[in-house]
């Protein structure tokens, strides 16, 4: 894998900006994890890309026009992982779908865990309008956790706006915990032993459980 992601880098010399783009966007990630905003280098970056420093800038036009990009991509790519893996519904009950649920997102954190750091945990390089961007888009996941709350338990759309909005914020948290737990590697937790019991402990959370 290292082998071909070395050579694809390697091509990139060879692109226009747009196809370059998702290249250095990748290298960039590594840099910004690594060292951290203030520590990456548009000379690092290149480097890590297998390219030179003029081919960065063809595609950005300087470091925080690269990482507000990177940020956005991996932004777009969690939120949809997020919203996806919530069930719509919930015929075999709450529980069973919030171990459902858990169990797609935090394979979903498995698989991209270099993402999920840059969203969820503000590593490489968070600084406020980043801050605010991970908060908005927090934002946006409690107001998903809410529907699910009213479909889930609500059909007849009786739960108040204040239990709607607490569960919502007790899943999104529980999950954020989860993934943090999975990716710090401790204890030897997989999505498959973890979701079980996030999805019990947000079981009793449910309103009116």
């Amino acid at each position: 894998m290292e082998t071909e992601a070395v050579a694809e880098r390697q091509r990139a010399a060879h692109l226009g900006p747009e196809r370059r783009r998702p290249l250095v966007l990748d290298a960039a990630m590594e840099v910004f994890l690594e060292h951290g905003f203030e520590g990456a280098s548009m000379n690092a970056i290149a480097e890590a890309a297998g390219v030179s420093k003029p081919v960065v800038y063809d595609c950005f036009a300087n470091k925080g026009e690269l990482f507000k990009a990177l940020f956005r991509r991996e932004e777009s790519r969690v939120l949809r992982e997020v919203a996806m893996a919530l069930p719509p519904a919930a015929p075999n009950g709450p529980e069973a779908a919030l171990l459902e649920g858990m169990t797609a997102f935090l394979r979903a954190v498995a698989e991209s865990p270099q993402a999920y750091r840059v969203i969820l945990l503000g590593e490489g390089g968070m600084n406020a309008a980043v801050a605010r961007r991970i908060r908005l888009g927090r934002e946006r996941q409690v107001a998903d956790a809410m529907i699910v709350a009213r479909r889930w338990l609500d059909p007849e759309h009786k739960l108040d706006d204040v239990s709607a909005r607490l569960f919502g914020e007790l899943l999104v948290g529980i999950g954020e915990a989860g993934a943090r737990m999975l990716l710090s590697g401790d204890d030897g937790w997989t999505p498959e032993t973890l979701a079980p019991q996030l999805a019990r402990v947000a079981a009793t959370a449910l309103p009116g459980h």
